[in-house]
């Protein structure tokens, strides 16, 4: 028997992957989930999980859930929801890349992202250094409020 790595069997990686997605260690498979075991974007960040089926509170824990105060805060809210989302399904993807359902959902949270960093920027200024808010004059940024600063 040659013990040299490259010479595993051609069947192997398939034996291996039929191995590796009958266990189920943390409920369903991920690939037969269904849209109601994905939390909506706002629960998902405020929980810190988008998955239902892997969120798993610390002993009688109750996440704190996050109220803007103000116009600025609630743009600036809806677009941090939609991009932790996107980061939950970027993970997802990257063991599961055809998962089409997913992909879909991606593309559905990227196009509300899109929308509310347009909102935010017209409304507040850039909040990007490549904001199409500064083409031209990239230091346009320092003119207004920083992001974090508020309107306080």
């Amino acid at each position: 028997m040659n013990n040299n790595f490259y010479d595993i069997p051609s069947n192997w990686y398939n034996e291996f992957n039929k191995t590796f997605n009958a266990i189920d260690m943390y409920g369903p498979i991920m690939e037969k989930q269904s849209d109601n075991s994905l939390a909506n974007p706002k629960v998902a960040l405020d929980r810190g999980n988008l998955f239902n089926n892997l969120y798993v509170p610390y002993k009688n824990y109750k996440y704190r859930e996050l109220k803007p105060n103000n116009k600025q805060e609630e743009l600036l809210y809806n677009l941090l929801q939609y991009s932790f989302a996107m980061k939950e399904i970027e993970l997802f993807l990257d063991t599961n890349p055809f998962n089409q359902n997913m992909i879909n959902l991606y593309n559905n949270y990227l196009s509300k992202a899109k929308k509310a960093q347009n909102e935010y920027e017209q409304n507040f200024g850039p909040i990007t250094l490549d904001s199409d808010y500064l083409k031209g004059n990239t230091w346009n940024w320092l003119k207004s409020k920083w992001p974090w600063e508020g309107t306080r």
